[in-house]
């Protein structure tokens, strides 16, 4: 008899315990209000590649699209941005650059105050700002990217000025000597 009492008081805790862990499982499985869930991190998406041409191909390059050379009397540089490597191919000038970044949008550019002055050596050169607009990003990432730039303007303005159709213009960035280049057309 001990036994059956001791075996129903055993049983009916169970049951007990069981039937309270139930309820809490469906408590636990309630929906959370939307105000208090926390907004799930934004995933950045790559921009669209388009297809490399067969040059940029064949030197392992992602294409770049070519953007216009901006004529401003008062260009401003905005947001840090530094230049890894800069080369000159017919009319496109490309430049590797790097700056902090990662979470936002960014806006590039280039823009010439549309005055050619001479270097320390009698040089023609022309002063050209890479324009930045990280757009507010604070996030710490290093942001590798391939800009190309036009300079076909450069070369009607040099004609235009009565120069010549031909001539090696030094192309130097954002006032940093060491960050320049050669034009040659």
């Amino acid at each position: 008899m001990r036994l059956l009492v001791w075996s129903g008081i055993v049983c009916g805790m169970l049951l007990g315990c069981a039937g309270s862990n139930a309820a809490r499982k469906d408590e636990a499985q309630e929906p959370v209000p939307a105000a208090e869930q926390e907004a799930p991190p934004t995933p950045v998406t790559p921009p669209e590649k388009k297809a490399p041409s067969p040059a940029a191909e064949a030197e392992g390059q992602e294409p770049a699209i070519v953007m216009p050379l901006e004529v401003t009397e008062t260009p401003a540089p905005r947001d840090p941005l530094f230049i890894e490597s800069q080369s000159v191919k017919g009319n496109v000038l490309t430049l590797h650059v790097r700056h902090g970044g990662g979470c936002k949008e960014h806006r590039y550019g280039l823009a010439w105050d549309g005055r050619f002055t001479k270097t320390a050596a009698g040089e023609p050169r022309a002063e050209l700002t890479l324009i930045h607009d990280s757009n507010s990003d604070r996030c710490k990432a290093l942001v590798y990217k391939d800009l190309a730039f036009d300079l076909s303007t450069l070369k009607q303005e040099w004609s235009e000025k009565g120069h010549g159709d031909h001539a090696t213009l030094h192309l130097d960035f954002n006032g940093v000597p060491e960050q320049s280049a050669s034009f040659k057309f």
